[in-house]
């Protein structure tokens, strides 16, 4: 009975047979994944049909996003345990894909937000992509320190996208305001400060309506503003955090009087 002779192929046919390159292919020789072999007279590198299914398996591992170090380990083990790392490979995935979609939601939401707008402070646009992400913790946080029918208001879980997205717009175009007011070295008692932070906490009010009834300005203020910095440090400078305390805490004053 014969024998199935070997196809032999240059570095070059061998890499445009595979769809990859000489470089890659000489890479991998290098850890130590997939050698030649041999060379021929010349001392040029070959490869055979052993080295064609070794490649194959290489780029289907490489496919499902094992690491090289992963794949020069799972071309050693049998195939019991290779079945039981595809299936942990799978799990992975598809929790990277969970949060793949969870970032691209995060992103969207904001484009949405600061749309055809173009003066959003960067350390702010920061805080919103930060607190969309992690939005339940921030939930949960407030759950504790707030009515639970002003937490429900302040995640619009009644809104329409629309709404939501339209009173978060107003919201931080009001923060963005104050931020830029207080780099440009105005007092929080100043009338422009007074006059945009009255015009914020008239957004605020006119969405949450009765649930802010009983709650002082300073309060809401002071409860949004300490969640900010204890989840998210970081994000604004303290002096910013200062700033806002003040410039509600004087708002609060005024109304009282």
């Amino acid at each position: 009975m014969g024998t199935i002779s070997k196809t032999y192929y240059t570095i070059g046919s061998f890499a445009k047979l595979t769809s990859t390159t000489e470089g890659t292919l000489r890479f991998y020789e290098r850890k130590g994944l997939l050698k030649p072999s041999g060379y021929n007279e010349k001392g040029h590198r070959i490869y055979s049909d052993d080295e064609l299914f070794r490649l194959h398996q290489i780029l289907n591992l490489k496919y499902f996003d094992y690491s090289l170090d992963e794949i020069s380990k799972y071309l050693e083990q049998d195939s019991k345990d290779f079945h039981g790392s595809l299936e942990m490979q799978h799990e992975l995935l598809l929790q990277k894909q969970q949060h793949i979609q969870r970032v691209v939601a995060t992103i969207e939401r904001v484009r949405e937000i600061v749309k055809d707008n173009d003066t959003i402070d960067p350390g702010l646009l920061m805080l919103m992509i930060r607190s969309v992400q992690h939005e339940e913790e921030q939930r949960q946080w407030l759950s504790g320190r707030l009515p639970d029918t002003l937490v429900q208001s302040i995640f619009m879980s009644e809104a329409s996208p629309e709404e939501r997205t339209q009173l978060e717009r107003e919201i931080t175009i009001g923060l963005n305001d104050l931020l830029i007011l207080s780099k440009q070295g105005l007092q929080p008692e100043h009338h422009l400060v007074q006059e945009r932070a009255l015009a914020l906490m008239q957004i605020i009010e006119e969405w949450f309506g009765e649930s802010l009834q009983g709650l002082g300005t300073s309060e809401i203020g002071s409860a949004l503003e300490e969640t900010n910095w204890q989840l998210y440090p970081g994000s604004f400078p303290p002096d910013f955090k200062n700033y806002l305390y003040k410039v509600f805490t004087n708002l609060n004053g005024r109304s009282g009087e």
